[in-house]
This record gives structure tokens, C-alpha cells and sequence, in this order.
């Protein structure tokens, strides 16, 4: 069983609007927007001609380089909308519990050292510079798709969602029994207290107190571990 693949999509794009947005700091210019037009305004005339100029225009590689970090960080606050709203709707509860809550400590620090600051100090306002860096991010994708690290999400963690590992403590799932499994939580989560959870992911998942929309929990009554 998959889960949820294209909400683990989204998440995997997301985990990586920090560095598209550093990019387009780093390298964008107020002068290309002038480029995008002038191209879109000429290439239905005379395409073959048009694209042979743009990709010997000095500038052609921070220009595709500048879209795709738009077009990335735009995808990237769809997902979020896409992950808050199915919060709201696709909540699975089964009477489960959970136990051996532990808190996984700087999951977004090491993702955001680990990925997005090597790959923001390359130099890209070159072809090839743009080349092997469509080349490395395919790879991380794909490595991401495969694994479940796109749960260390920088801006899960600065927008104030947890990670923890657990267990089931009560469920009627097989599968999911004495298990070791992914948590993410917005709200305090305690041992043996119902839950509702939103699968993501095989062995990842969305979750929160049963009762959380009825009461307020203070955050120091959660399980996780110090």
C-alpha cells in the first residue's frame, strides 16, 4: 500500500521551498521579467529563431533558473493549502492509541544542512551549473520518494508541526502492530489518549488527539520524551 503518494508529493516539494526561495534571491533580476515577455511575445511568429536567441542570451540560464523557483515555491504553498485542508477531511478514527512516543530532535535543522544549504552555495547562472543541478535534484526526488526523509520538512517544522516516532499502542490494523512508525502533529499527542490519523505514507502519518477540536491542551502535557 502506498498511502497517500501525491500528498507525499507535496510534502517533498515543500520540503524544498527553502532553497528555490534562496535561489531566487541569490540570482534573480529584475531585468529578466523583461526577457520572459519579449520571448512569449515573439516565439509564436518565429519559434526555432526565438529559442535559438534566448538559449545564447547571457542571461538564459538564470532565467529558466528564476522561473523554476517560482514555479517551485507557487507548487509549494498549493501543498501546504492541500495538507492543512486534508486535516480537516481525511482524518481516519478507530479508537487507536499510541505508545513509546519519542520526539525526533532537529529533524528540520538536519534536512535544511543536509540538502538546502549545499545546493544554494552552488554557482547556477551557468548552463552547465543549471544542468547538474536539475540533475542533483532529480536524484534527491527520486532518494526522497524512496525513503521516508522527506518527513524532516523544514517548513513543517518552522510553521510549529512535530515529529515524534510510536507505535500503536491499540489498533485493528495487522500491520501496524508493535511497529515502529512516523508521527507528525500541529497539537499535543500523549500516550493512550484516542486518536485520528491521516496516512501519508506507508509507515508516516498526520496525527492529533481525538478530542483536540473540543478543548485546549497545553503543550506540556504531550508524551514526547525530553
Amino acid at each position: 500500500m502506498n498511502g497517500s503518494s501525491r500528498m507525499k508529493d507535496l510534502l517533498i516539494v515543500q520540503a524544498f521551498a527553502p532553497l528555490f526561495l534562496i535561489l531566487l534571491v541569490k540570482f534573480g533580476k529584475l531585468e529578466t521579467i523583461g526577457l520572459v515577455w519579449k520571448f512569449f511575445r515573439t516565439v509564436c511568429r518565429s519559434p526555432y529563431e526565438t529559442l535559438t536567441k534566448a538559449m545564447q542570451h547571457p542571461l538564459f540560464a538564470t532565467t529558466v533558473l528564476e522561473l523554476v523557483c517560482i514555479g517551485w515555491f507557487i507548487l509549494s504553498l498549493w501543498g501546504f493549502w492541500k495538507f492543512t485542508d486534508s486535516q480537516n477531511a481525511n482524518l481516519v478514527s478507530q479508537g487507536e492509541a499510541l505508545k513509546k512516543i519519542e520526539k525526533i530532535p532537529d529533524a528540520g535543522v538536519t534536512f535544511f544542512t543536509t540538502y538546502v544549504l549545499p545546493l544554494a552555495m552552488d554557482d547556477l547562472n551557468t548552463k552547465r551549473g543549471l544542468i547538474v543541478f536539475c540533475v542533483l535534484m532529480a536524484m534527491l526526488v527520486a532518494l526522497m520518494r524512496k525513503t521516508d526523509l522527506y518527513y524532516q520538512n523544514p517548513v513543517l517544522v518552522f510553521l510549529g508541526y512535530e515529529v515524534f516516532r510510536f507505535q500503536f499502542d491499540t489498533t485493528q490494523v495487522s500491520r501496524y502492530q508493535e511497529t515502529q512508525l512516523v508521527g507528525i502533529t500541529r497539537r499535543p499527542v500523549r500516550e493512550g489518549k484516542s486518536i485520528k490519523r491521516q496516512e501519508i505514507a506507508d509507515d508516516v502519518f498526520y496525527i492529533c488527539e481525538e478530542n483536540e477540536d473540543k478543548k485546549n491542551v497545553k503543550g506540556t502535557d504531550h508524551g514526547f520524551d525530553s
